[in-house]
This record gives structure tokens, sequence and C-alpha cells, in this order.
């Protein structure tokens, strides 16, 4: 007679207490037959937020912008070759000199002929507004505004400063020394120009700039007790800038 206690031959044991047993090849997390170290877990980047995001875009989008605007002027540079009008003094004179010492004030007229040349190849220069300034050392003498002109290109132009003061004050120590040099025969003036000036090529216009324009230390000769001085020597050339 079979024992009923003990299963059949080839059949699964049947479960114990209500639970199944262990599969064979179950695994265990613990156990590690092989013994060796289980590989790290991989490293966790946290995804950044929106509006970091968002700014590194705009500052890469602005770096590019600038980098493809900086290329561009690079281009329009080297197709244009810009380059920056001369002024030469070719001659000046000054008439109807007066001085007076109480108060310390002069009068006369001075004239200025300038030869304005445009250098460049390619563009047309634009002398929107100009101001003309006659200085003797620190002491302003006197300001007028000129006639605005333009310039083709490879031009080469005249242009004419007429100053009159009428009484203009000056320290009486810049008197002292006018009155010095005077008596020595030369007296040297310094012509400032302020232009506010146009580049254009074509359909292609710069934005307006402001040209400035030195003409220092030009002497102009008297004779003695003269109230009349022309120019000494040869014409005089200025400085220019931007």
């Amino acid at each position: 007679m079979n024992d009923q206690s003990r299963p059949a031959t080839g059949y699964p044991a049947q479960p114990q207490n209500g639970y199944p047993p262990p599969q064979s090849n179950y695994y265990y997390p613990n156990h590690n037959p092989y013994n060796y170290n289980a590989a790290a877990p991989p490293a966790y980047y946290p995804t950044p937020p929106p509006r970091a995001t968002f700014f590194r875009r705009f500052f890469a989008a602005l770096i590019a912008l600038f980098i493809i605007f900086g290329v561009i002027m690079l281009i329009v540079w080297l197709v244009l070759r810009p380059r920056i009008p001369s002024f030469t003094v070719v001659s000046a004179n000054v008439s109807s000199l007066n001085v007076s010492s109480s108060p310390s004030e002069i009068s006369g007229s001075w004239s200025f002929h300038f030869s304005v040349s445009n250098p460049n190849h390619k563009l047309h220069v634009y002398y929107d507004e100009i101001d003309a300034r006659l200085f003797y050392g620190n002491a302003l003498i006197v300001q007028n505004q000129l006639p605005p002109f333009d310039q083709p290109t490879k031009n080469q132009t005249s242009m004419d400063a007429n100053l009159v003061a009428s009484s203009a004050y000056i320290s009486s120590g810049a008197l002292d020394k006018f009155n010095g040099d005077r008596s020595k025969g030369t007296i040297k003036f310094d012509v400032q120009i302020m232009a506010l000036v146009r580049f254009k090529a074509g359909g292609w216009r710069a934005r307006r700039r402001i040209l400035r324009v030195y003409c220092d230390d030009l002497p102009l000769q008297f004779s003695s007790n003269s109230t009349k001085a022309t120019l000494s020597g040869s014409p005089k050339r200025c400085a220019v800038g931007i």
C-alpha cells in the first residue's frame, strides 16, 4: 500500500504550509557567486530648468549675431576701403586787427582757404554741418558756421572759412602774450573744424560721424605795427580724425 504522505516520482512536490517551494534558478539579490564588485549605477544628471536653457540659447544666439555682424562689417570694409578726407590750409590772412587792454578784447577778420581731398574710390562724402573755431592758445576768439557741401569720389575741392571777431574777450595774460608775439612779427593761431559727415556708396550708407580737423600753430606774419598778416611759409597739412 502506497504512503500517501510522499509525492510520486516525477511530479513536483506539493506546496508546504501554503507556499510553493523555491525554484532552482531563482536569483537572490544579495547573492554573488562569482565574488566581483557590481558596477556603479550611471550618474544622474538632472534636467536643467527651462529658464536656464532659455538664457543659454539666448546668449548663444547673441554671440552668433555679433560674429555675423562682424564678418559683414569686415567684408564691407574690404570692399569699400574707407579713408578719411584730408584738409590743408593753402592760404590765410587777417585784416582789421585791433586789440584793447581795458577791457582786454580783440577784433579782426580772418580768412582761411582750405584744400579738401576725398581719397576714396567708392565713397561719396557729405558734409552736412560744419563748425569752425579760431583760437589763440587756449583762448577762443571766434566761432562760425560754414556752408555744407559734398564731395564725389577721388575729388579735391576748396573750402573757405571767414571768421570775424568783434570785441571778443580774452584774458589779460593772453592779451599780453598776443602783443608780445605781434611785436616779434608772427602770431600763431589754431583753427578747429567739426563737421557732421556721411559716407555713401550706391545704396549703402554709413551712419553720421563727427569729423574733427585740427590745424594748429598756423603762423601769420605781420609787418611792424600792422593790422594785416598773411600765412608764412608753405601750405599746412591739418590733422584729421573721426
